[in-house]
Parts: structure tokens; sequence; C-alpha cells
């Protein structure tokens, strides 16, 4: 009798449990739907290139083009470099340079793009997402914009893009700029890749997290080397993107994907003149992962930023904006202030 009972009692658990999980997704899910409202044509302003897989690649410029400035490299017989590429990193966009392009535009035609499935990019909803993919797609971009060779800067994933499109093409970069690059992070472990495979469940658990107003505060709040910096404003004013139709969609599909491809080994075959900038505080990618790139890219130079976190050129966008526009442009070893 006993045994009958707690059986019955487990299985009205299980019943229990598995209806609050249903009603969990199905909100979750319906979250998704109340928050994604924009469209591609909500960017407001920038314009688009279309890619080899039908995918558009949201950018927005400034500056003089490469024609109108002298370069070193013209009289060396190599191709302009005075474009600058700015790659955003995870759950950002290209407005993330906001505080940066006009101290790079006094010297450079600068690009700003949003990766594909951020800022006002399309959202691929296949696993095909990888550092390979980004690379491809920045490569596509410069075609597109008639760039032969640029100087790219990118942060967090973005740096790690970056760094891949330097090792698979060498030859349409000049300068590297390597903000906190993620690029022993881009593996996502196995146990990730499964549970994007699960229906409607990871959608949902997107939908929670980027519909709460608390936590997307508090990881704005944490990449911040000092949280008194905190301005709710600009954290709120940065997540529009993050509305845009399929954006929960194409996270799931990033966490399905195969990120892996052995870049953190090779980065002594990326020989370009690199800057690392990393904050002192940061929390997402450890200071120690510096280190690491320092040692294996073979002409790097290491800068440490005090009191910064995990968005220095946002959070002190005068000292970064000083590093960046001193290593693009001195033929002197780089001094700090």
């Amino acid at each position: 009798m006993i045994k009958k009972f707690v059986g019955a009692t487990v299985a009205l658990a299980a019943l229990g449990a598995g209806a609050l999980a249903a009603t969990a997704v199905a909100l979750g899910n319906k979250r998704v739907d109340a928050w994604e409202t924009l469209t591609l044509d909500d960017a407001g302003d920038g314009a688009f290139v279309t890619l080899s897989d039908g995918a558009r690649m949201h950018y927005v410029s400034m500056g003089r083009s490469a024609a109108a400035l002298p370069d070193a490299s013209s009289a060396a017989g190599l191709p302009p470099a005075n474009d600058v590429i700015l790659i955003h990193g995870l759950m950002d966009s290209a407005q993330s340079w906001s505080q940066n392009m006009d101290a790079l535009a006094a010297r450079h035609r600068v690009w700003a793009i949003d990766l594909i499935g951020f800022g006002y990019s399309s959202r691929v909803t296949a696993p095909t997402y990888s550092l390979k993919y980004y690379a491809r797609a920045v490569r596509e971009f410069m075609d597109a914009q008639g760039i032969a060779r640029a100087s790219i800067a990118g942060h967090s994933l973005g740096g790690a893009v970056t760094l891949e499109l330097a090792r698979a093409f060498p030859e349409r970069v000049s300068h590297l700029i390597l903000i906190a690059p993620a690029t022993y992070l881009a593996n996502l472990v196995a146990p990730v890749k499964l549970a994007a495979r699960v229906p409607y469940v990871p959608r949902a658990l997107m939908g929670f997290a980027l519909t709460s107003e608390r936590a997307r505060l508090r990881a704005w709040r944490d990449a911040l080397g000092d949280p008194r910096r905190m301005n709710a404003q600009e954290a709120l004013r940065r997540v529009r993107p993050a509305r845009v139709k399929g954006t929960a969609d194409a996270l799931v599909a990033m966490m399905g994907s195969a990120w892996s491809n052995g870049l953190g080994e090779e980065l002594s075959r990326i020989s370009a003149p690199t800057l690392i900038l990393w904050g002192d505080r940061d929390r997402a990618v450890p200071l120690r992962h510096g280190d690491r790139h320092a040692r294996a890219l073979p002409n790097a130079e290491f800068v440490i930023l005090e009191g910064a976190g995990h968005v220095p050129h946002i959070e002190y966008p005068d000292v970064v904006n000083r590093l960046m526009v001193e290593f693009l442009s001195r033929r002197m070893p780089l001094t700090i202030l």
C-alpha cells in the first residue's frame, strides 16, 4: 500500500514538474515572439552588403577613402592599408565603436560591421557559425567595398575573428588591434552543443535571458572595470539590436555550431604587427589569456589598461583611441603617457 502511495506521489510530482517545465518553455518562447519586433530595416543608418550565402551584412562607415591618404605600404609595392575595419564582440554590434570611430576617421576610412547574427545583420538560423565563417564574411565585405588590404580591430569574439582572418588571408591585413580577444574561449563544449538540439527549450531560455532587464544590466555592469561607471541608459540603448527578429534562433544556432579550429595553436603563423589591449579587471576573458597571445604572436605589443574591464574601448575611449591611433601611424616604439 505504502509503495503504491509513494509511486503515485512520485508520478504526480513528475507530471507536475513536466507541466511546469512545459509552461515555462511556452512562456519563454512567447516572450521571444513579443520581444523581437524589429527588422534589419530598423537600423536607421549605415548600409548593407549581401554575402555569397545571401546573408545581409550591415555596416557604418566614416572618414576619407584610402586613395586620398598617403600610405607607406604603397611605396613598398603593397596595396594601400588606410582602411580600418572594426569588429565587435559577442552580443554587441557596430555601435559599440561609436566612441572610437571619430578618432580613427581623422586619418583613416573606418568601417564598423555587424557580424552575421548580431546588430542589424541577417540572422542565420542554421548551425553554420564559426570563426572561419566570420572570417570569410569579412573578406567578402572587403571585396564588396574594394578594400584590398586593411587594418583590423576586434574586440572579444571580434578579436578571435580578426586573428582567424589574419591566419586565413594574411595578404588582406596590415595591422591588427586586439581588445581582449576570446581566442581561447571560442570552443563550445559538447554538452552546450547537445543542449542546442533540444526542441524549444534553448529558445525559451534565450527568451528569458534577452527580455530580462535585470540580467542585461548585470551583464553590462560586470563588463566594466569599475561598476560605478555604469550607465543604465547606455546599457538599454545597446540592447536594441537584440530585438531584431530571429535573434534567439540565431543564438541557438551559434550554440550548436562547430567553433573549434585550432586557432590558438597557430598564432605563431600570424606575422602582422599587432597591438593587444587588455583591462586588468576583465572578468569575461582572463588577463592571463593576454600573456598567451603576447607570447604566441611574433610581432605583438601587449598593453595592460589599469582599472579597465572587458570593454576598455567603451569605458576609457580616450586612452584606447590614443593607443590605436599611435599604433597605426607611428614609426617609434609605443609609449604610455
